[in-house]
């Protein structure tokens, strides 16, 4: 991940947002820490489901279910 200062963000704006929009992310620094990260929006949007609430505990559930041996491989789905 590309790391960016918080001066360079604000002179460059335009061009961060559209290389963001292209896939690429960026951990913004604020004297040198790291502050914040910009990511595009499908990753953004895939970091808030994975901890959605309703995701997490059917992923709990599933987790649960794999160990107990209650699941079907895929070779028995194909």
């Amino acid at each position: 991940m590309a790391e960016i200062g918080i001066k360079e963000l604000k002179a460059r704006a335009s061009q961060v947002v559209d290389a963001v929009g292209q896939g690429v992310a960026y951990v913004v620094t604020k004297r040198g820490i790291p502050a914040a990260v910009l990511l595009p929006v499908e990753e953004a949007e895939d970091i808030v489901l994975a901890s959605a609430s309703e995701f997490v505990r059917m992923r709990r559930e599933g987790r649960a279910a794999y160990r107990a041996g209650k699941t079907t491989s895929l070779r028995e789905l194909g």
